[in-house]
């Protein structure tokens, strides 16, 4: 699929794609006959914005975490040079539409005694 930047074509996709799930959140709000008519738009629209936001939490915490894996278990210290094991730590991100937990990448080393940041990509040896 996508290698750094999706074109505008793809988007369209995605953006499609999450219409058809916003269409299966109004079943799941409102059952298969929809929202009465006692209902004003005021009151659909909490609806739409917490399916935004899990949408959005629900990919950036997948695509974070896929990304993650592509990490070595070891990554080299940016002062020394050792290994340093590889573990994550939650951090709190605030994104455009949600508030995310990353498992966030970190590495110690326990030559230096300080933890960093394992480098986007790793070290060509």
């Amino acid at each position: 699929m996508a290698k750094n930047k999706l074109t505008p074509e793809q988007l369209g996709a995605i953006t499609d794609l999450a219409k058809q799930w916003g269409k299966i959140v109004a079943r799941s709000a409102y059952g298969d006959s929809g929202p009465g008519l006692d209902v004003d738009f005021d009151q659909m629209e909490p609806i739409a914005a917490a399916a935004t936001a899990g949408l959005a939490a629900g990919t950036l915490e997948h695509l974070a975490e896929r990304q993650a894996q592509r990490l070595p278990d070891e990554s080299p210290c940016p002062a020394c040079q050792k290994p340093g094991r590889l573990s994550t730590r939650p951090r709190q991100v605030v994104a455009r539409g949600a508030t995310i937990t990353l498992q966030e990448p970190v590495a110690h080393c326990p030559a230096c005694r300080r933890d960093f940041f394992p480098p986007p990509t790793p070290p060509q040896t």
